[in-house]
C-alpha cells in the first residue's frame, strides 16, 4: 500500500521533498526527504511540461513509479534512462551538462534552454543540492526548490556553485489513431440473391407437389371406402 497521498492541494511549484506526505518514502537507502531532491525536481518538471497533472502524482508517486522502474541505484542516485518508464514522453537529453561562466552568463544560457523547450533541472552547491528551472524574467531565474520557500535561484545559491544542468524533452504520449481497418468476419448480407429466390421456389413447389400427392391419397381412399 503506498504510505503517502497525492499533493493536489500543494501546487507543484511548492513541493518540498521533506513533504511528510513522502518525506519517508525511501529511494534505496536512504529517503526523499534526505537525498530526494532531484527526484523532487523532476516530478515538478513532468507537471510543468504538461505531462503528468496534480491530482494522482506528487514526489512520492514519481519516486514510486521510479523503484518499480530500477530508477534509483545503490547509492540512491538516480537513473536517467528509467524516467520514461516512470513518467511516460518525459526522456533526458544532457544530465551532465556544465554551466559555466558569470552569473549573466548562466542566465542567458538558462534562457536559452528554456526557449529550446527544454525542462531543465539545475545544480547547485557544487552539484550537492537540484532545483527545477522555472523561467527566466527579467534577467531573474526563477527556481522551484525543494528544499527551501525561494524562488530566485542566484539569490539563494551563488552562481559559482550553480555548476550544471540537465535537459529534459517532453513530448505527449502517441496515440494510437482509430482503425479504419475493415472487421475480419464479415457481417451477412440482408440482400437475397438469384438463388435464394430459386431455392425458395423449389422448397414451394416440393411442398405443393407433397400436398398434392396426400390429396390424391385422400381421394382414393375415400373412393374405396364408397364401393
Amino acid at each position: 500500500m503506498v504510505p503517502f497521498a497525492a499533493a493536489g492541494d500543494t501546487p507543484y511549484y511548492e513541493w518540498k521533498q521533506y513533504d511528510p506526505r513522502w518525506a519517508s518514502v525511501v529511494l534505496t537507502n536512504q529517503t526523499m526527504k534526505q537525498v530526494g531532491c532531484l527526484a523532487t525536481s523532476i516530478a515538478m518538471l513532468a507537471v510543468r511540461a504538461g505531462l503528468r497533472g496534480q491530482d494522482g502524482f506528487d514526489p512520492g508517486v514519481f519516486a514510486a513509479e521510479m523503484k518499480k522502474a530500477g530508477g534509483f541505484n545503490e547509492d540512491d542516485d538516480l537513473v536517467w534512462e528509467a524516467i520514461p518508464q516512470a513518467v511516460p514522453g518525459l526522456t533526458a537529453q544532457t544530465p551532465w551538462e556544465r554551466l559555466d561562466g558569470t552569473q549573466a552568463e548562466k542566465t542567458t544560457r538558462l534562457k536559452g534552454y528554456l526557449d529550446k523547450g527544454y525542462q531543465v533541472a539545475v545544480a547547485v552547491k557544487y552539484g550537492g543540492h537540484w532545483v527545477a528551472l522555472r523561467s527566466v524574467t527579467g534577467g531573474k531565474a526563477v527556481m522551484m526548490d525543494p528544499a527551501s520557500a525561494s524562488d530566485d535561484l542566484f539569490a539563494k545559491y551563488p552562481a559559482k556553485g550553480v555548476t550544471r544542468v540537465a535537459l529534459l524533452r517532453a513530448e505527449k504520449p502517441k496515440q494510437s489513431p482509430p482503425s479504419t481497418a475493415k472487421p475480419s468476419v464479415t457481417e451477412p448480407s440482408t440482400r437475397m440473391k438469384m438463388e435464394d429466390y430459386i431455392s425458395m421456389a423449389e422448397s414451394i413447389f416440393a411442398f405443393l407437389k407433397d400436398m398434392g400427392s396426400l390429396f390424391l391419397s385422400i381421394l382414393q381412399y375415400l373412393y374405396t371406402l364408397g364401393k
